[in-house]
């Protein structure tokens, strides 16, 4: 896939957007971004989107009145380099938070997320090239109390990089099931998201069976999964 087969996926996707009423996540500045560097680079300034009140089922507080869930996606990286299964980027950065409002004290409740990319610093703790990690910046720009809950730098827990589109239905499986539903019965839903995952994500998972099974190895193992353990060379 090229930037311009790319260009192509994310304006399909978009008009999917706006059937189930995503209408207002706006992708011309990142497709121009795209169209102008020919490669793997754009950002998605934050969007908020309201949860439904269905879901979900569980939830630390009683009688929270309003859930937003806000986003924002910045990534650098190269087209080819997905092609030929290595990393596709060489900076990454999506964080996910949540909002919620306090029928009973009126406090406004935060969860927050991200998934980033190792920038290869030393660390004394495992640290996958890829991970999701609770808490981070975006909780504490929003959280002045903490309460009883305790925040921790670990665990930081590997997953493969999502680019928009698999970003998107990553929230939507999570937290708009309903939603989600919707778009699993549009066969173009389906075909866009098939050309990103072989795209992204096959290339990082194969990179952790290419090790079980002594393959050659575009993608280092050990920068996806640093507690895989072998003495084969590869």
């Amino acid at each position: 896939m090229n930037y311009t087969e790319y260009v192509k996926c994310l304006k399909e996707f978009q008009k999917l957007l706006e059937k189930v009423e995503l209408k207002y996540i706006d992708l011309a500045s990142a497709i121009s971004t795209i169209q102008t560097h020919k490669d793997l680079k754009y950002e998605i300034t934050p969007i908020r989107i309201e949860l439904n009140g269905k879901f979900p089922k569980r939830l630390s507080h009683a009688n929270v009145k309003v859930l937003e869930l806000e986003f924002d996606l910045n990534l650098h990286g190269a087209f080819q380099n997905a092609i030929d299964g290595r990393d596709p980027f060489t900076s990454y950065g999506l964080n996910i938070v949540i909002f919620g409002l306090s029928e009973s004290s009126k406090n406004i409740l935060v969860n927050a997320m991200h998934l980033d990319r190792h920038d290869g610093t030393q660390s004394n703790t495992v640290h996958p090239y890829y991970h999701f990690q609770f808490g981070g910046n975006r909780l504490k720009d929003n959280v002045q109390e903490y309460g009883q809950v305790l925040i921790l730098d670990s665990p930081r827990i590997m997953y493969h990089p999502m680019d928009f589109i698999l970003t998107i239905d990553f929230i939507v499986s999570n937290f708009l099931p309903e939603t989600w539903e919707k778009l699993k019965k549009e066969s173009m839903y389906i075909s866009v998201l098939e050309k990103v995952q072989k795209l992204f994500v096959a290339p990082y998972f194969r990179s952790l069976v290419n090790f079980f099974d002594n393959a050659p190895n575009q993608w280092k193992h050990d920068e996806l999964y640093p507690q895989l353990v072998g003495k084969c060379d590869r």
